[in-house]
């Protein structure tokens, strides 16, 4: 892995820590309940943490990826898990 590939992981790992941190505390305005999120590489790793999480939030989600065989397989997890999706 490249020094700037570690260096985004490391940002974006700090940033979904300091998201959770706050999640109890946040103001309304943060309320993701009906909002749409989209979710580039939404079909595994950490995109579809990311959407899951987001699916237990009430929010609307658009996830895309490069396979479109992981993809639609992502889009049915989620929708089991009573997300709106569109992939």
């Amino acid at each position: 892995m490249k020094p700037r590939d570690r260096l985004a992981l490391a940002l974006l790992a700090a940033g979904l820590g300091s998201y959770a941190l706050r999640r109890s505390t946040r103001p309304s305005y943060l309320d993701l309940k009906g909002k749409r999120v989209l979710i580039t590489g939404g079909s595994r790793g950490l995109g579809l943490v990311l959407a899951r999480r987001l699916a237990d939030e009430g929010a609307h989600l658009i996830i895309c990826a490069r396979d479109r065989d992981e993809l639609d397989l992502a889009s049915d997890d989620l929708v089991q898990r009573g997300a709106r999706v569109l992939s």
